[in-house]
């Protein structure tokens, strides 16, 4: 009876492993296969769960790109890059409106009070 419950094992399961380079090329590629269309799969849900745009682009061992985005790589991307060119003015910008409002300041006149 005890061993018609037991069943064999076909597979090791899932098992912890060590987070290393693996060597073996055709592991490398199957585990970045696997995990690729993980990662892919939690990004989607994130964007359904919170609403959230995203761009995922990876490479895989042979080179070979893959990219995935909510609503599209391209428009995040883009958004990215135009943000980074915002950021970058607005951190300049405010030096210069010191500077523009200390020379308005300056060339002001001082109003003549009569008593």
């Amino acid at each position: 009876m005890e061993t018609l419950n037991k069943k064999k094992r076909s597979s090791r399961g899932r098992q912890k492993i060590d987070i290393k380079k693996i060597e073996n090329e055709a592991a490398r590629q199957v585990a970045f296969t696997k995990r690729r269309q993980g990662v892919m799969k939690k990004a989607c849900e994130l964007s359904i769960l919170c609403g959230v745009e995203f761009a995922i682009v990876a490479f895989s061992p042979a080179g070979k790109p893959f990219s995935l985005g909510h609503p599209s790589v391209e428009s995040i991307v883009a958004r990215f890059l135009d943000h980074g060119r915002v950021a970058a003015s607005q951190a300049q910008q405010p030096a210069e409106c010191q500077l523009n409002l200390r020379c308005a300041y300056t060339q002001r006149t001082t109003p003549n009070f009569q008593l």
